[in-house]
């Protein structure tokens, strides 16, 4: 694939992508709009997101980087962790966790279990471990990127990085992504 071709597939890809956004955006009203999607995604679309999410830049690189260490025979760790850790968070605790943050009320993970227990204690603690530990696994995934569109680009690793970051920023600061 030549590279002009590989440029205009991202440039659909984004363009796609921002219109999904603003779309998503038009449509939020309301706090639970925001953060839950008005509680109304069906379950397969939020297993599919989780499983995106789970499966980013840091496990691939991260159980890659192991596997390459101690043998590659790791990564039945990784198929195993994606089936049965998507398939338990959905099939077994998906249903009774969706229902009782709909009965709190809870929009965020550090709120269900802080009205889930009383404690406003667990509220605190669990909202500061994201707090500090969200920058580390998020540069994960910005390096990862990074090195996707370096190797992808054939760009220098610092310039892939800084356009990355552009978009990320651009999407985090208009409030549309």
């Amino acid at each position: 694939m030549n590279l002009t071709v590989l440029i205009s597939i991202i440039l659909v890809y984004f363009a796609i992508m921002s219109g999904l956004a603003y779309y998503g955006y038009k449509q939020t009203q309301t706090e639970a709009d925001y953060l839950l999607a008005g509680r109304n995604v069906h379950p397969v679309v939020m297993s599919l997101s989780y499983g995106a999410t789970f499966i980013s830049t840091s496990s691939l690189i991260g159980f890659g980087g192991v596997a390459s260490q101690y043998g590659f025979s790791l990564l039945w760790l990784a198929f195993l962790n994606i089936v049965l850790g998507i398939f338990v968070a959905f099939a077994v605790l998906g249903t009774r966790i969706r229902k009782l943050s709909a009965d709190l009320n809870a929009y965020t993970f550090s709120s269900f279990l802080g009205k889930r227990y009383d404690s406003t204690s667990i509220t605190v603690f669990s909202g500061a471990m994201i707090f500090l530990f969200m920058p580390a696994y998020t540069s994960i995934v910005l390096i990862g990127g990074g090195r996707f569109l370096q190797e992808t680009l054939g760009i220098d690793f610092n310039i892939a990085l800084l356009v990355l970051a552009i978009i990320v920023g651009f999407y985090v600061f208009s409030g549309v992504g």
